[in-house]
């Protein structure tokens, strides 16, 4: 199971690789959205208690993997984590505190990731490929470079999706 607040590329390749990915938005938007790319159970923390649903889900048995990509979800994403779990934290600014004497015994793997080098970006680009994902429904918008001024103004002021610049 794969825990995530809703990133949607991230979210379309790993629902590819054959994870149940469980999607948590406080919008509505994109949660719906998260559905359509292949969340399986998506999760709204204004009207649901995450670590509630993912037990639920899961049986009891929590995350075997969550990524933060909010930077906001910092030590509550930790409450979703299963034993062995992994998480990965890789929205900005964000914050994560434990102590270790509450979760040594959980055998948690905690990182952090930036971005990733060419080969790998490479290696995505052949995955989207052979697996014919639909690339272009991750994109809410488009722009020429000329509408740079107002493409910004629409990322300062939305969560409706990813944004993109064509020639």
């Amino acid at each position: 199971d794969w825990s995530s607040d809703v990133c949607s590329s991230d979210l379309m390749f790993v629902a590819a690789l054959g994870a149940r990915v469980i999607a948590v938005d406080p919008n509505e938007a994109p949660l719906s959205r998260a559905r359509d790319l292949g969340a399986a159970e998506t999760i709204n923390p204004k009207t649901q208690n995450v670590s509630e649903v993912v037990a639920e889900v899961t049986g009891g048995r929590m995350a075997d993997v969550v990524l933060d990509t909010s930077g906001r979800a910092g030590a509550g994403a930790l409450e979703t984590l299963g034993l062995w779990g992994r998480a990965c934290f890789v929205g900005l600014p964000g914050e994560v505190t434990f102590t270790t004497q509450d979760i040594y015994k959980k055998q948690w793997t905690l990182m952090t990731s930036w971005t990733m080098s060419s080969i790998e970006q490479a290696r995505c680009a052949d995955f989207a490929v052979s697996r014919k994902l639909p690339i272009d429904d991750l994109f809410a918008r488009t722009w020429t470079f000329d509408q740079a001024a107002e493409a910004y103004a629409w990322f300062d002021s939305t969560s409706e999706g990813k944004g993109a610049f064509e020639d």
